[in-house]
């Protein structure tokens, strides 16, 4: 008899042929492309220098976290790379490099390698690091943006290295910098679409306030116009700035089926629901900050997201609720982030209930009554 040997492997499992963690990564990163050189072109060669930090400080947390906790490097599988890359796309490029490195480090560090490492994470790497300096001392190195093409004013070109610096001689504190350490005044903070929102500025006819609206096209009435919203022609942080590059490669995943398009399709409907029964701003809302990042890229690890069909409804409606709920309720402008970890969280429980009945089970979660779209095709019976 031959001696057959069984290979086990963390989660996630895959069970289509050809879809492995590697072929997963590199689609991943190559649909990511597109919204990366973008913000290469909008925000000048700063933005590579916080990619390349990020991504190398993800890398190297990896190795010597796994190497302290006496696991095999396992960098071959791109996430950590992949993980590096989101980060620096969910902050602003003027986010000081020390500020991003301590970012990764924190995303892979701790809330990837000390849950165990791939597969065992219960939250999105990226998200949790984005959150973790949010909610520490550090949140005002990540809460100031510059308006796209800020490198044509005087002074300043496209190879410029321009950082958030904190001073507490100036009005306002926060001053932009180059690495040498020279105070750069014809770069000025500009305001986001969502923080137009929040702050109560976009009114019904104007915009108010003396924060310069960060949009290479305004309206007649000073808003962002349309296709500066669509194009990324606004200011936001790094990767959530062009809606229409973050769909065309979300549309590339779900044609390559390394995504669900149920996850996107939810979070987006859930969103777009909130917003209009309250008529905030649909259109604003929908185009502004990392609801599109989020929807398809973040939501739908593989990891942290639920594994059936009507879990990921439930998961991807309840993130976009949450995340209109958010920006409506809360003092905070955005809602992408937070809304995703908590539904990561949850993912526990819709995995637990939202399940087919075990073998001698004759009733099923109460969860399970939820439709499941599109409805499955009858087993075709035998004659």
């Amino acid at each position: 008899m031959a001696n057959n040997k069984f290979m086990t492997t963390v989660s996630p499992h895959l069970h289509e042929k050809g879809q492995t963690i590697d072929r997963a990564m590199k689609d991943v990163l190559l649909a990511l492309a597109p919204a990366g050189v973008w913000a290469i072109i909008v925000f000048g060669f700063q933005a590579i220098l916080v990619m390349a930090v990020s991504i190398i400080t993800a890398m190297l947390s990896e190795v010597v976290v796994r190497k302290i906790l006496g696991r095999k490097s396992s960098l071959s599988d791109l996430s950590a790379v992949l993980t590096g890359l989101f980060l620096a796309f969910l902050l602003p490029v003027t986010t000081p490099l020390w500020v991003v490195a301590i970012g990764a480090f924190l995303a892979v560090g701790v809330a990837k390698e000390l849950f165990g490492g791939l597969g065992k994470n219960i939250f999105n790497p990226a998200l949790f690091g984005r959150v973790a300096l949010m909610i520490s001392p550090l949140w005002l190195y990540i809460a100031k943006f510059v308006k796209p093409f800020w490198y044509t004013a005087n002074g300043v070109n496209w190879f410029t290295p321009i950082t958030t610096s904190i001073n507490n001689g100036v009005a306002g504190r926060v001053v932009f910098k180059t690495l040498a350490g020279t105070t750069k005044v014809n770069v000025v903070t500009s305001a986001t679409p969502l923080s137009l929102l929040k702050s109560g500025r976009m009114l019904a006819n104007t915009v108010s306030g003396a924060t310069p609206v960060g949009a290479t096209w305004i309206t007649s009435s000073g808003r962002p116009s349309f296709w500066s919203m669509a194009l990324g022609l606004k200011a936001g942080s790094m990767g959530e700035v062009s809606v229409l590059l973050l769909l065309l490669g979300g549309l590339y995943l779900i044609y390559r089926r390394t995504i669900d398009w149920r996850i996107p399709v939810g979070v987006l409907c859930g969103a777009l629901f909130i917003f209009l029964i309250t008529w905030n701003h649909p259109v604003y809302q929908m185009l502004s900050g990392g609801i599109w990042l989020g929807a398809f890229f973040m939501a739908t690890d593989w990891v942290t997201s639920p594994m059936t069909k009507r879990g990921k409804w439930i998961y991807a409606v309840g993130i976009g609720v949450f995340i209109g709920l958010i920006r409506l309720v809360s003092p905070l402008p955005e809602g992408v982030a937070i809304a995703i970890l908590i539904w990561n969280a949850l993912t526990l429980v819709l995995d637990r209930y939202v399940a087919e009945p075990k073998f001698g089970e004759i009733k099923k979660p109460w969860f399970n009554r939820v439709p499941v779209l599109p409805k499955p095709k009858p087993a075709a019976q035998k004659a």
